[in-house]
């Protein structure tokens, strides 16, 4: 009889120790999945933010090749109608692109910007500058220009 106590007594102490394992467990677990959770949250946020930074890149570069494949009669008439694809402006909220052409020395620069409702992107818009073939000069002037 006394051997069937000192059994149950073990059964007993030995289920008490396996509770305070479940409860350490659980209380680590819960502290692992709480300190996980905001960077699992913030990977998403990263990950969409490239996204649309990719989209934005790939709008700017296709507008910028498209502009500086015209010539420089018509290019201050497309710089008028400038405006994002509807593909952008669908992906891309409150997206506005805009334009400036420059002279660097005897060179003309284009410059594109590209803003969107994205926290800071108002204030530092995605930019691509091109730099453009200078017009050509007349024969005449070129004639001259190469005789000494």
């Amino acid at each position: 009889m006394t051997t069937m106590m000192t059994k149950t007594r073990l059964v007993k102490r030995r289920l008490g120790t396996t509770l305070i394992e479940l409860l350490v467990a659980f209380t680590l677990l819960t502290a692992l999945l709480g300190a996980a959770l905001p960077l699992i949250v913030r990977h998403q946020q990263l990950l969409a933010s490239a996204r649309t930074y990719r989209l934005a890149l790939d709008e700017l570069s296709n507008q910028l090749e498209t502009l500086t494949a015209l010539e420089a009669e018509e290019l201050p008439a497309a710089l008028e109608t400038l405006a994002p694809s509807p593909f952008a402006v669908e992906r891309l909220p409150g997206a506005e692109l805009t334009a400036a052409l420059d002279t660097d020395g005897d060179q003309p620069r284009l410059t594109l910007a590209l803003a969107w409702n994205e926290p800071g992107r108002r204030d530092k818009p995605l930019t691509l500058v091109a730099w453009l073939d200078p017009p050509a000069l007349p024969q005449e002037q070129q004639s001259q220009e190469e005789q000494p």
